[in-house]
């Protein structure tokens, strides 16, 4: 077996394991992260300059929240995503936007299609992101503009500083349960600028977005990681169970010891290209 034939096996089985959790766990997004996820539109929207009579595109749409806000701007807008369960919930939420069940490394779009797109915490769920960057600037008209957003590293991230602290005091960052792209990689913006340019890209920005949520309990919280989330459910999942009941009291204790409601801020890092003319 060479190289390439063991990296296609660990994109295909990180890839089934994604689509497998976020059909599953679809219907709960948007009583959890989503609440998050959705204050990241508008910023996205005006990243790339959507307004009436563009056509849109929307990769990794989950339920469905930008295209359906392009789609409200004017904008003739498309979401595409690889679980059909996510589309179903889109289709749900915005019965007038088209979206399709489909693979970001492989649009089925043609080139020099669309006027803008995005990619909203998409790419840490995408097996070969940087396939993914280099379809988006394909489906770009000249002139096109793409951004995508995606969390923070632990650093500048108070969940993960919170929840990622908890794990590697009772267990273990590093348990082996997936292969998977680094989870953080594209929270730098000096891989996001490398990353962009690679596929082409152009006038790169990248800046911080600190979006808030503010959870009603520690078992909220808990709840939020295991019904809404994908890959830091898996670490969690992934922990000894001795080790995870103290990792998850850790987790509620932090939020419950407070007698004032704790609005926890989800920093986020916002990348926007354009096409070259």
């Amino acid at each position: 077996m060479n190289a390439d034939t063991t990296s296609e096996e660990v994109s295909s089985t990180f890839k089934e394991r994604e689509l497998e959790s976020w059909n599953q766990k679809a219907r709960d997004y948007g009583d959890y992260v989503g609440q998050i996820t959705q204050q990241a539109v508008e910023p996205l929207l005006d990243a790339v300059e959507v307004e009436a009579g563009n056509f849109f595109l929307d990769i990794a749409t989950g339920p469905g929240y930008t295209a359906g806000a392009a789609q409200a701007r004017g904008a003739i807008a498309t979401g595409v995503d690889f679980s059909a369960a996510m589309i179903g919930e889109a289709s749900r939420n915005y019965p007038t936007t088209l979206f399709y069940e489909g693979n970001a490394e492989h649009l089925v779009f043609p080139c020099d299609f669309f006027d803008a797109a995005v990619c909203p915490f998409g790419l840490l769920h995408i097996a070969d992101p940087d396939k993914a960057i280099s379809e988006a600037w394909r489906v770009l008209k000249p002139g096109g503009k793409f951004a995508f957003t995606v969390w923070s590293a632990p650093g500048q991230h108070a969940f993960f500083n919170l929840v990622f602290g908890a794990i590697s005091r009772h267990g273990s960052i590093d348990a082996p349960f997936l292969e998977a792209p680094p989870f953080f990689r594209f929270s730098e913006p000096a891989e996001n600028q490398r990353a962009l340019a690679a596929a082409g890209f152009s006038d790169i920005t990248v800046s911080e977005l600190t979006l808030h949520w503010q959870p009603n309990s520690g078992q909220m919280l808990l709840d939020t990681i295991y019904k809404s989330t994908v890959r830091t459910a898996m670490l969690l999942e992934a922990q000894e169970a001795q080790n995870k009941e103290k990792i998850h009291s850790e987790i509620v204790a932090a939020l419950e010891k407070s007698k004032d409601p704790i609005s926890l801020p989800w920093s986020a890092v916002i990348a926007v290209a354009q096409k070259p003319l």
